[in-house]
């Protein structure tokens, strides 16, 4: 035979699919949040004079207050995506009227700002005295501002009291009474300064990706500064009146197609199913070419006397 029995059984397809899928998790790795970042923010890179603040953020408070941001005459209602870095701390060209962070005692304050995909954003918050800093989507910031009303206010609606009370609420309803900070980890308590980095993977949900979601990709993300005795166990207190600095560094990044997510999984499992199939051909191939190889051979018969 020319071919050794190891080429034979070569498989071209596996080594692709183990470089895909090494490749695919290592650029999915850089999705995941990080820590070890800092925000690489200089005076001078201020925005130019035609850019408004107000149509990148919205800032406002747990008990009312509203920063009053310039917003340019196209204002459709959106905040338009951040693709660019600041300092709450510039107070010249596009920032000269900006008013600063603050934090009130026992309030929270609330920077709306519409994160997508192809950016990494990194965040610097610098507390004057201790405080929370949580990063929420759009559902769990009304539960939020519902955990504040709870614990400033008595309900006349005995239906809606029933509800601050959480130890009273059947344990399959609690769900809908619990906020969580995005994707279960950007919750950073009882801290000075923290700096933190997310990156958005997708915008809108599987059904606006199939199609059938409409225009559902805008995405608004609230960077929460709080300053009151929430819900959970391990926040910071009351500790009266803060400043706040924020620092939000943005970098563009390579991000895969939503469906290389979907290739990765499913060329494991078929896998399983297609090798076992190509090694049985190509034994059963092999076996067959060494039949017909042999040459018929005349053997000689001794007989007896």
């Amino acid at each position: 035979m020319n071919r050794s029995i190891g080429s034979r059984f070569a498989l071209p397809g596996v080594p692709l699919i183990i470089l895909l899928s090494i490749f695919s998790m290592s650029l999915m790795s850089d999705n995941a949040s990080s820590a070890s970042s800092s925000c690489d923010i200089t005076p001078s890179s201020d925005w130019p004079d035609g850019i408004k603040p107000g149509d990148f953020f919205e800032i406002e408070t747990l008990d009312g207050g509203e920063a009053s941001l310039e917003r340019s005459s196209e204002d459709n209602g959106r905040l338009m995506a951040l693709n660019r870095g600041l300092s709450t701390e510039w107070s010249d060209g596009t920032w000269s009227g900006f008013p600063g962070i603050e934090v009130s005692n026992s309030s929270a304050t609330i920077i709306s700002m519409s994160l997508v995909p192809g950016y990494r954003y990194t965040f610097c918050v610098d507390f004057s005295e201790r405080g929370d800093v949580y990063l929420l989507t759009d559902s769990n910031l009304d539960q939020y501002k519902f955990d504040y009303e709870c614990r400033t206010n008595d309900f006349y609606d005995d239906i809606i009291q029933g509800l601050c009370d959480f130890d009273s609420v059947p344990v399959e309803w609690r769900d809908l009474l619990i906020w969580l900070p995005f994707r279960d980890a950007h919750a950073y308590e009882s801290v000075t300064y923290e700096e933190f980095s997310v990156a958005i993977d997708t915008s809108g949900s599987s059904w606006s990706f199939a199609g059938l979601g409409g225009e559902s990709n805008y995405q608004e993300f609230h960077l929460i500064l709080d300053g009151w005795d929430n819900g959970r166990p391990n926040d910071e207190g009351a500790s009266g009146n803060m400043s706040v600095e924020v620092l939000i560094d943005v970098e563009e990044r390579f991000t895969l197609p939503n469906y290389t997510a979907y290739l990765l999984i499913g060329s494991l499992p078929l896998s399983c199913i297609i090798i076992p199939i190509v090694f049985h051909s190509r034994y059963h191939s092999s076996a067959s070419e060494g039949k017909e190889s042999e040459e018929l051979r005349e053997v000689p018969f001794l007989k007896e006397g």
